[in-house]
């Protein structure tokens, strides 16, 4: 359901505001890895620091060069499956299947489920670096609930007019864009 702000302001937050969805965005990262073939109950990844420098002449220290991803209380477990990563919300973990799926994939998954905002594939966009709108992220969960099938979101369901006449929008077809054992 979609309601207005606040009295007065013209703004709409729920298809405007645009904001890091953070670790919300890891469920369309692992949709991305399962769709590819993923299995998180049996794919492992360590948990610890993990530190990504792809050029290796560049400054460590330099935030545009390389990329250090902790998890949020700074805890580690070793080894751990992508199921119990998942369960734990782990940053170092989800950082690395980010980059063995690919930053494009993640974006383009993102892009089927039903997150319209521009997104850019940076090694970051597993863990909710890249703005989005709140409906953008609810139409992403709503296709993985609906099983795969998305369904744009609809402002305006029906029109009654004076005398009884109702009159519905032409309404998009629903799609299948991920199967229902990938949702």
């Amino acid at each position: 359901a979609l309601t207005p702000g606040r009295s007065g302001n013209q703004f709409n937050f729920v298809t405007s505001a645009r904001r890091q969805p953070g670790s919300t965005f890891k469920t369309i990262a692992l949709t991305a890895a399962v769709a590819r073939g993923m299995d998180p109950f049996t794919t492992s990844y360590l948990s610890a620091p993990f530190h990504y420098q792809p050029d290796s002449t560049c400054n460590p220290n330099d935030p545009n060069c390389a990329w250090n991803v902790q998890t949020y209380e700074h805890t580690y477990s070793g080894v751990e499956s992508v199921l119990s990563a998942t369960l734990q919300s782990d940053n170092t973990v989800y950082a690395q299947l980010t980059l063995d799926v690919g930053p494009q994939s993640v974006a383009a998954m993102a892009h089927s489920l039903g997150v319209e905002s521009p997104l850019e594939p940076v090694p970051s966009i597993g863990l909710g670096s890249n703005a989005v709108s709140p409906l953008d992220m609810a139409s992403a969960y709503a296709t993985l609930a609906a099983g795969g099938i998305r369904r744009d979101p609809v402002a305006i369901r029906r029109v009654v007019f004076p005398g009884g006449r109702v009159e519905e929008p032409e309404r998009p077809d629903p799609r299948r864009v991920v199967s229902e054992a990938v949702a």
